[in-house]
């Protein structure tokens, strides 16, 4: 497992990394919040579903297709969300 996605607890699935979750977003995922607790690296925090680790490992393999639109979009929502107090 990608050391930057962890299990936040039974219901919850974390990544610091953006576009990991961009993809989640897009995948229709519900961002519950992002933990800026560490000013260098925000935490996106998911609802986890069981096919999330099989969809992870299908994005990083390539394997799994995403419209860019849904994409593009996700990547400016979480920006907006990262860069106004919309989402603690």
């Amino acid at each position: 497992m990608n050391m930057k996605n962890q299990q936040d607890n039974s219901s919850n699935f974390a990544t610091s990394d953006f576009y990991t979750a961009a993809f989640l977003l897009a995948k229709g995922y519900q961002l519950f919040g992002i933990n800026k607790a560490d000013s260098r690296r925000f935490r996106f925090i998911f609802s986890d579903e069981s096919e999330r680790p099989q969809l992870v490992s299908g994005y990083f393999a390539g394997l799994v297709e995403v419209n860019a639109k849904d994409f593009v979009s996700a990547i400016k929502e979480l920006k907006s969300l990262m860069y106004n107090d919309a989402v603690n």
